[in-house]
């Protein structure tokens, strides 16, 4: 190890996983530590009067500060995380608002946190995985997904490759591609991950590629125990395994000299995280892949319009697949017009008399059904009929959901429960009405008028175990059950050969929420859920109940038209300035002070204010005592402020919640700016506040 210059000392720079704007704090390295001390291992540092464990980033020469803190102790032989996955670390926090620490302790299995002892995992780990089915036979590509494909081997062989964007209709064949992809990427020596938006579509996926890569498979998924985790983990380290399939936190995985990194159903918002550090798993990919010389690859049906967008303006490498498989055709959709049975007697509140038809002809043929109503419980509320007062969560304010089988009231926000009550909670009146429905009326309801079928449902509620995903949906690929019933979780990219009708209860569910993006997720639910219908040798029929049948999602949906539905929806973005025309920040404060969060919200407006829109304005400041200065831009052209205002969802788990909203404009990165302003108010007891970049909820 070459000394440090004269007059200096080599010291370690340690992140700490704490909400602090300071990226990394110097420590002294004792002698007897010197050599132990690597980047990517984790310390015990003495922090502000206690001890801590952080990560070592770095090291640097230094002339020695009088109060410079030593290192107590070095916990690893060997670093946590590579180089490229510190760097990773470091723009995730950077970018989304969060500390340098935190972002690494986001990425990291909870063994490896806290440094489980694992010697008896460390040595399975190096033990392959066993192949769990027969490989399938290769068929012969389309023409368009020969194109396709030859595409992707050219971008596969060039460093310096733009991302992918494969916009293929469902059923059109881009499994096989990954596939393929996966497989030349192999090859080569290099190692792969792919991104799914669900671990239900984990275990379908696993089934798939388990037939082609064998013992080079690693699922990683957040369902799985500890021990589990770690010996993924591991298994992924020690090039075990090169092919690694998992949800969003697998973008993290730390795979040697990866090569390819896939995503499919780009378009799903669960990619984005909803904790600090508030991550998007394709945003994250992009940099990853970019830095690592690796290709990567999003699919889908529906593009979300950020990524539509980077397409159209030459960011991305876009390849359409227009046609289904084998000429398949695309399912036929019929909306039906709620509105036209409004004060008919019929006998369902639920069915319209063409959806119970239809439900009646698919089970005496024998074929699969799907229903989608993406809302919990039984009845969405319990309503006075004196007073019209519904019975409301005291905690967050919002009404509270009837779960006929725990037989109770349940908010879905913090899970509070309650007993029915006798009376109305305002007036005391005793006529109380339950009103609206969700999954679990749907599927009584379904069992009432055909009481010999076999029903399922699928959603949060009857999903809580491991593996009830799997066991679910098992038993409907195996056609032991004749209708699935179930929320959004049904509508993402399964692939049931004898479903020929899809059912969407209610269309509107989504559309009426107070969110700009309402009208995009609303468009690729009924898109994505509509091409699970005929997808094997029989056509397919979907039925979109609405009351709202004029609706531009409802009726581009209808028609299968992403890209007319892309024209209209930017064209309303780029007039309101959302993305992807602007980049957006919220940033949201809430305490249990109604009063205090207003006040500490407005606070936030006028530093922001300062800082960003009026030049030279603002001032300098020490943050946190360190000596680290904010930065000091120039007023931002074009930026916006809005707000305080309070969130549609006021009230949330005991706390008033308020937010201010910044529009940026595209090609300004002020994140890194406005997390260092942030840090450096001085922040009231009992007010919290957060920082979501990019957000896709703002409710």
């Amino acid at each position: 190890m070459n000394p440090p210059p004269d007059g200096k000392t080599l010291c370690a720079l340690v992140a700490v996983p704490l909400p602090i704007a300071t990226t990394a704090f110097s420590y002294l390295i004792p002698d007897e530590l010197q050599e132990k001390v690597l980047p990517g291992v984790r310390v015990n540092v003495p922090f502000r009067n206690r001890e801590i464990t952080g990560y070592v980033v770095g090291k640097e020469s230094t002339a020695p500060a009088q109060k410079m803190k030593s290192l107590i102790s070095v916990l690893d032989d060997q670093p946590v995380l590579p180089l490229p996955m510190l760097e990773l670390t470091r723009w995730v926090g950077e970018y989304y608002g969060s500390s340098w620490g935190e972002a690494i302790e986001n990425a990291l299995p909870r063994w490896v946190k806290f440094g489980k002892k694992t010697a008896k995992y460390i040595e399975k780990a190096k033990e392959k995985n066993v192949a769990s089915a027969a490989k399938p036979a290769a068929y012969e590509l389309t023409g368009e997904q020969s194109k396709a494909f030859a595409a992707i081997l050219e971008a596969l062989g060039n460093k310096n490759s733009k991302p992918i964007l494969l916009y293929g209709v469902t059923g059109s064949g881009k499994s096989e591609l990954y596939i393929r992809t996966i497989q030349e990427t192999l090859k080569k020596g290099r190692g792969v991950i792919c991104l799914v938006p669900e671990i239900a579509l984990t275990e379908q996926l696993k089934r798939f590629f388990a037939g082609h890569f064998g013992g080079e498979l690693e699922i990683l998924h957040s369902k799985m125990t500890d021990g589990e985790r770690f010996l993924a983990w591991k298994r992924i380290e020690m090039r075990t395994c090169r092919v690694v399939l998992g949800p969003r936190s697998a973008v993290f995985a730390p795979v040697p000299d990866l090569g390819l990194m896939i995503m499919d159903e780009e378009h799903e918002g669960s990619y984005k995280q909803e904790t600090a550090p508030r991550y998007h798993a394709r945003d994250v990919a992009v940099w990853r892949a970019r830095h690592e010389n690796a290709l990567f690859i999003m699919g889908t049906a529906t593009p979300s319009l950020e990524s539509m967008y980077a397409a159209e303006r030459g960011d991305f490498l876009r390849l359409d697949l227009t046609q289904r498989v084998d000429e398949k055709a695309m399912p036929k959709v019929e909306i039906i017009d709620l509105k036209r049975y409004e004060g008919d007697k019929r006998p369902s509140l639920i069915f319209s008399p063409p959806l119970l038809k239809e439900i009646g002809q698919n089970l005496a043929a024998g074929e699969g059904t799907m229903l989608l109503l993406n809302r919990r419980g039984f009845s969405t509320s319990l309503r006075c009929r004196e007073c019209s007062e519904t019975e409301k969560c005291k905690m967050c304010q919002v009404s509270l959901t009837y779960h006929q089988e725990i037989d109770k009231l349940l908010c879905h926000y913090c899970n509070y429960q309650k007993k029915v009550p006798e009376t109305c909670s305002s007036c005391k009146a005793p006529l109380l009405k339950f009103a609206g429905f969700g999954t679990e009326k749907v599927e009584s309801e379904t069992a009432r008028f055909f009481p010999a079928a076999r029903i399922a449902r699928l959603d949060a509620d009857t999903t809580r175990k491991k593996d009830a995903h799997e066991g679910i949906l098992g038993k409907f690929r195996d056609r032991k059950i004749d209708i699935l019933i179930g929320t959004q979780m049904i509508a993402k990219g399964f692939d049931f050969p004898h479903v020929t009708l899809v059912g969407v209860v209610l269309a509107d569910v989504g559309l009426r929420l107070p969110d700009f993006r309402s009208g995009e997720r609303t468009f690729q639910l009924l898109t994505q859920f509509a091409g699970r219908a005929g997808r094997g040798a029989k056509p397919g029929r979907v039925y979109i109940q609405t009351y709202m049948p004029d609706h531009p999602s409802v009726l581009f949906a209808k028609k299968h038209d992403f890209l007319n539905f892309f024209a209209h929806e930017k064209s309303f973005r780029e007039e309101f300035h959302y993305p992807p025309y602007r980049s957006l920040v919220n940033i949201i404060v809430r305490s249990r002070d109604e009063k205090k969060a207003y006040v500490f919200a407005r606070e936030v407006r006028d530093e922001i204010r300062r800082k960003f829109l009026i030049p030279g304005a603002s001032l300098s400041k020490d943050l946190e005592g360190t000596g680290a200065v904010s930065p000091e831009p120039e007023a931002v052209k074009g930026l916006e402020l809005i707000g305080p205002a309070p969130l549609p969802f006021y009230k949330l788990r005991g706390h008033f919640r308020w937010h201010v909203m910044i529009k940026i404009p595209g090609g300004e990165n002020l994140t890194a700016g406005i997390y260092a302003l942030l840090m450096g108010l001085r922040k009231p007891s009992g007010v919290a506040f957060a920082m979501d970049v990019d957000p896709l909820n703002i409710l």
